[in-house]
């Protein structure tokens, strides 16, 4: 019975560690290939986006205007899963900062939070031909973005010694104000553009999530 019970457990846990690669989608070195290839190629748009200054109006310490750039590292979680999500937000923000900057900040931190809206994303799966799912995917940008603002909000606190009141003020509310409105509208356009592409254009030469 001792040993029925073990190789429940046992093939529980090799499901478990399956279907764990295959949300990461490194389920087989092709698989692995892509999802970095998809990685790197959203960290460089993202760079490429976030070097194009957007106009924005300040009210207050609040920051209106749009983040094109949040919107890449949610794509590309939804087209190829959270580590792909993740990959595009850190390394684009590590080389944006090194080309707009000459210097990585606080220790990659604040990367690794932007990161985090990728991985978020990337957790689910997606239609993106269907109403539903698109809508799904701008709750979960949204949802994501905002664990990327508290992180960064706590990296200030702990690692850079802000004032509490200035990581609020100067830091999260900002944050928030611009980074939701992209995170909400832009995900589904960029979604809906890419389903157009791959259904229409090049329909076989892109591997599937």
């Amino acid at each position: 019975m001792k040993e029925n019970t073990n190789d429940s457990q046992r093939i529980e846990s090799e499901e478990s560690d399956i279907d764990l690669f295959a949300t990461l989608q490194i389920d087989g070195m092709e698989m692995f290939a892509w999802t970095i290839v998809y990685g790197f190629l959203g960290a460089v748009l993202y760079m490429l986006v976030s070097l194009i200054p957007m106009p924005y109006t300040m009210v207050s310490l609040f920051k209106f205007g749009l983040l094109p750039s949040i919107s890449i590292v949610a794509i590309t979680g939804a087209i190829r899963g959270p580590l792909a999500g993740f990959l595009s937000g850190y390394i684009g923000v590590l080389i944006y900062d090194w080309i707009s900057y000459g210097l990585v900040v606080t220790l990659t931190l604040p990367a690794m939070a932007f990161g985090v809206t990728g991985f978020v994303v990337g957790m689910a799966s997606y239609r993106f031909d269907t109403g539903r799912s698109l809508a799904k995917l701008s709750v979960l940008s949204m949802i994501g973005f905002v664990f990327t603002t508290l992180l960064v909000v706590v990296i200030g606190l702990i690692v850079e010694g802000y004032a509490t009141m200035a990581a609020i003020g100067f830091v999260m509310l900002p944050m928030l104000t611009l980074g939701l409105p992209s995170a909400f509208l832009l995900p589904p356009i960029l979604a809906a553009g890419w389903q157009v592409i791959t259904s229409k254009i090049i329909p076989s030469a892109i591997p599937e999530r």
